[in-house]
């Protein structure tokens, strides 16, 4: 019993820290970046992290956007029942954390306080192996169907497929003439 305290006691404490700070993160997403025009010399003149934080000061609106999903991965983190799927979602943000800072050469303290938060969510979904089990077997789909009936539904998949890339290609064709 006090082992189960003590894990339960040290999923809460990761759950906390990560979501404090995931919050914070999102938060500061609306004032974080500056404006566009304060980069005005050659593209090939600035360092990576530079212009990383010019991507992100050409549409604030992105980059709200990002800390939103920060705000409501650490939220859906911090309740049980929504655990495993608010970790899915920040771990999503920070995987993409930790690209950027490796390949925009981002301070080395950034991208150490992303790999920790991604280390203490995989922990925490270790903690919670079963239910992530269970979440992952009701989502697969069951493909033991007949022989007869394969080779319709692979028709079917790349017909559908196929209506899909022609949709894909529609809303592209709509967003030129709408110049949107």
């Amino acid at each position: 019993m006090i082992k189960k305290d003590f894990l339960n006691t040290l999923q809460w404490s990761f759950v906390i820290f990560v979501s404090f700070y995931m919050i914070t993160y999102g938060a500061a997403k609306f004032t974080q970046f500056g404006e566009i025009s304060e980069y005005s010399r050659p593209l090939f003149s600035y360092q990576g992290m530079d212009i990383m934080w010019a991507f992100y000061s050409y549409s604030k609106t992105y980059a709200v956007i990002l800390g939103l999903f920060e705000i409501l991965g650490s939220l859906l983190f911090l309740i049980p029942k929504t655990r495993i799927i608010g970790g899915l979602v920040l771990s999503t943000i920070l995987i993409n954390i930790i690209l950027q800072n490796y390949f925009y050469d981002v301070h080395r303290g950034a991208m150490a306080n992303a790999i920790t938060y991604q280390i203490l969510i995989i922990i925490v979904f270790f903690m919670n192996k079963e239910k992530l089990i269970a979440m992952i077997k009701s989502s697969s789909i069951n493909f033991s169907f007949q022989r007869k009936k394969i080779v319709l539904r692979i028709l079917l998949i790349l017909v559908l497929l196929f209506v899909l890339m022609l949709a894909q290609e529609g809303v592209g064709l709509l967003l030129n003439i709408l110049k949107i």
